[in-house]
């Protein structure tokens, strides 16, 4: 029977065979360790942010006049910033010309366009201070008074079509009608908010200017103007100008 002393005893020292393998067990177990704990890792890092800057160009606001139907209206239109003005309210009249002023004459080099265009430059240019008279198409001295014709009964000119107004706020323009009364209101949703009788500075057949002052509260509304016929009141000569109060 083998005893524990007799196993001492016949168990020889370990050979060489048997170092080997436990010398190669030992780096095979630190391999697998790190492997091991490389699957369950997080990246170190977060990926880099990448941070995109994108610069604008501020604008600004202008009203052009054009020509729709034989009938001018005002509209606004948003151009990149610039103190050339007069060329960006012909540019975005659709007007590809350059312009000078001096001496009160704008003088677009235009050499030549249809009458209800001209209507829409000379309306454009001279709503500046700096312009009382345009040289265009070959015509030179042109004023408003040359395109009376291009006018409704009651025309806006501010706001103009599309403007953003503060909550009190200016309606102007000229009226060629009887007595020279006609009626302003605001609309919101179908529902007036305010309403006033305006009295032209001349009435039919001259034509005025009026200037009315309404307060409304912050949002989208509508400008509406019309003349009551003197027979049953109807309105006569309507024009609605679409608008936004607000900063």
């Amino acid at each position: 029977m083998l005893t524990l002393e007799g196993y001492r005893r016949g168990r020889a020292s370990p050979t060489a065979q048997e170092f080997d393998v436990v010398r190669a067990t030992i780096p095979l177990a630190a391999v697998l360790a790190l492997a091991a704990a490389g699957c369950g890792s997080t990246p170190s890092s977060a990926p880099p942010t990448i941070s995109v800057t994108v610069e604008t160009t501020p604008s600004m606001a202008l009203t052009v006049f054009r020509a729709d139907g034989g009938t001018l209206h005002a509209e606004v239109k948003h151009v990149p910033q610039t103190k050339g003005v007069a060329a960006a309210a012909l540019a975005a009249l659709g007007v590809d010309a350059p312009v000078a002023i001096s001496s009160g004459t704008a003088t677009v080099d235009l050499a030549s366009a249809p009458n209800d265009e001209v209507a829409g430059i000379v309306y454009t240019l001279t709503q500046f201070p700096s312009v009382q008279k345009v040289d265009v198409a070959g015509r030179a001295g042109l004023t408003r008074d040359d395109f009376a014709g291009f006018l409704a009964p009651i025309s806006i000119e501010a706001p103009a079509a599309g403007a953003r107004v503060p909550t009190t706020f200016h309606v102007t323009g000229t009226a060629s009608v009887f007595e020279a009364t006609f009626v302003v209101q605001l609309l919101r949703d179908g529902k007036v908010l305010a309403k006033q009788t305006v009295t032209a500075s001349e009435g039919a057949p001259g034509r005025g200017t009026f200037d009315a002052t309404f307060t409304a509260a912050p949002g989208d509304l509508t400008v509406a103007a019309f003349a009551p016929s003197a027979a049953d009141g109807t309105p006569q000569h309507e024009v609605d100008v679409a608008v936004t109060v607000g900063a």
